[in-house]
């Protein structure tokens, strides 16, 4: 079949439409919310969102600019893993979109069950109460391995679960009638560090590593990062290319050494150095988190679950018969 697609970029915001119902929106977060990326796939009849951003703020601004795009029902929002750039502001924008269910794969419902309420009191912490919410929404679990919107039974949406990425149980969504890839923290822009405070084992690495290596082999048309700037385009695999990349350097100079090898001020000046121009001042408390999280003497950051028992990439990677 072919299919007419058309790519717009904004300032913040990328589109992908086609002769078919489906139509992907994207809006960035170039704010408090670590420049991460939702996703709005609008139907012919309803419409579902990936990936709810960190703040108050930033929910109240995609709940607007999603009723810019589409007048019509959203009837479900996901979040791809449990990081809570992905998932804490959910209850500003369920109130906006009242029909809407919230879901995550199961794993991921339960660790945010657990997390949400430490993963509150730390970013208040950080941003102050005005910008976080204090009761989040947790989602709940969705099983299925694919899913339909109302009208679109034609032009389903495949779930790619689970796969390691900057953390472990991510969920990926394939848009196969225009080969899209809504890729969450799998794969991040090049102007971006890569969030690396949850790669407690080399077998995370490498399952990462791994990860990406399936999707090059997708042989993808456009994939939505899960953080990037204003201005990059989706279209392509060059960031699954350049997310590799940045882990392999890890993986030779960081992961086999393990903590405490560097001091924190050592590991932010290493991966700096590497991959200069990293941009973004709010950004810049990824690659901190990171650096503090492997360096000598640094204040550990606040896991709420045990990752350093996944030490076999094979159960990590275990898609990969």
């Amino acid at each position: 079949m072919l299919l007419a697609i058309f790519v717009t970029v904004f300032t913040n915001s990328f589109a992908v439409a086609a002769k078919y119902p489906l139509q992907v929106e994207t809006f960035i977060h170039e704010d408090v919310s670590l420049n991460m990326v939702s996703s709005l796939i609008i139907g012919s009849e309803a419409a579902v969102l990936i990936d709810l951003p960190l703040a108050i703020s930033s929910a109240k601004n995609l709940s607007a600019w999603v009723k810019t795009k589409t007048n019509k029902t959203v009837v479900s929002i996901f979040t791809t893993h449990d990081h809570p750039d992905h998932y804490l502001s959910a209850r500003i924008v369920l109130d906006a979109f009242p029909n809407a269910t919230f879901y995550a794969n199961p794993e991921t419902a339960a660790g945010i069950a657990v997390a949400a309420p430490l993963t509150s009191a730390y970013w208040t912490s950080i941003l102050g109460q005005s910008e976080v919410v204090q009761n989040s929404s947790i989602p709940q679990s969705f099983p299925f391995s694919f899913f339909a919107l109302p009208g679109d039974s034609k032009y389903p949406i495949h779930l790619i679960q689970p796969l390691t990425g900057d953390t472990i149980y991510e969920t990926l969504f394939w848009i196969p009638s225009s080969r899209t890839l809504i890729a969450g923290d799998t794969v991040f822009g090049d102007k971006l560090h890569l969030f690396l405070a949850d790669m407690l084992t080399p077998a995370l690495t490498a399952s990462w590593i791994s990860t990406l290596d399936f999707l090059s082999d997708l042989k993808l048309d456009i994939v939505i990062l899960g953080h990037a700037i204003p201005g990059q385009t989706f279209l392509g695999t060059k960031f699954i290319k350049s997310t590799k990349k940045y882990l392999e350097f890890w993986q030779r100079k960081v992961a086999v050494r393990g903590p405490d090898y560097y001091t924190p001020q050592q590991l932010s000046q290493l991966l700096d150095s590497q991959f200069p121009g990293r941009i973004g001042s709010t950004l810049e408390l990824l690659l901190k988190i990171t650096a503090e999280n492997f360096g000598k003497g640094a204040t550990r950051f606040g896991h709420t679950q045990n990752l350093t028992v996944y030490t076999d990439e094979g159960n990590l990677s275990g898609w990969d018969l």
